[in-house]
């Protein structure tokens, strides 16, 4: 006979990130985070180190391609550049149309080539991906390497925080300003 264990269900809280950088890799466009909530308990009295934005689905859609644009993109290239600027997409069904505007020009890869043309996929979006969960994974082994009087404070001090608020550095699961933290400091 078959049984099954009973405990705490696996979080399947996903995000979005939204990778972009000029062919060189000498000016990343700042990591942007799609998430579900509008206001996420985590960040009640607390700053986000990157762009988020939400939706429903915490994916990438029209609505959001534009505020990406406009928000993060274009200041983040107006800051470094004034010369014309080529941006490259997918042509996810997420994103806007192909434009041109104040010397940015958008254009899409055709369809089916992008995980061999793309630059992000061929290694940028894994080298993130591992090193930010080298980041995540130091911090959860610092707090066990921490000694019992300081785990008791630290979950003491993590029982005044607000539900979903008390993240990695409390010796709790990574909530998604842990997760913005993380991405920021791998990207750098």
């Amino acid at each position: 006979s078959l049984e099954t264990t009973r405990g705490k269900k696996i979080s399947k809280e996903r995000v979005t990130l939204v990778v972009c950088s000029n062919a060189t890799g000498s000016h990343k466009i700042p990591c942007t985070m799609i998430g579900k909530a509008a206001r996420p308990a985590c960040i009640v009295g607390r700053t986000w180190p990157i762009p988020y934005f939400c939706q429903k689905n915490a994916w990438m859609d029209v609505s959001i391609c534009w505020k990406w644009f406009n928000e993060v993109f274009y200041p983040a290239v107006k800051q470094k550049t004034g010369l014309p600027v080529l941006l490259l997409l997918d042509n996810a069904p997420g994103h806007f149309e192909a434009f041109e505007r104040n010397l940015v020009k958008v254009v899409f890869f055709p369809p089916n080539c992008t995980s061999w043309k793309q630059p992000c996929d061929m290694g940028i979006i894994a080298a993130l991906k591992k090193r930010y969960k080298y980041l995540y994974l130091s911090d959860i082994l610092s707090y066990y390497s921490l000694d019992e009087t300081t785990k008791k404070c630290l979950k003491e001090s993590s029982l005044l925080c607000k539900r979903g608020a008390a993240g990695v550095e409390y010796g709790k699961p990574a909530h998604l300003l842990d997760a913005a933290k993380y991405v920021e400091l791998a990207w750098e």
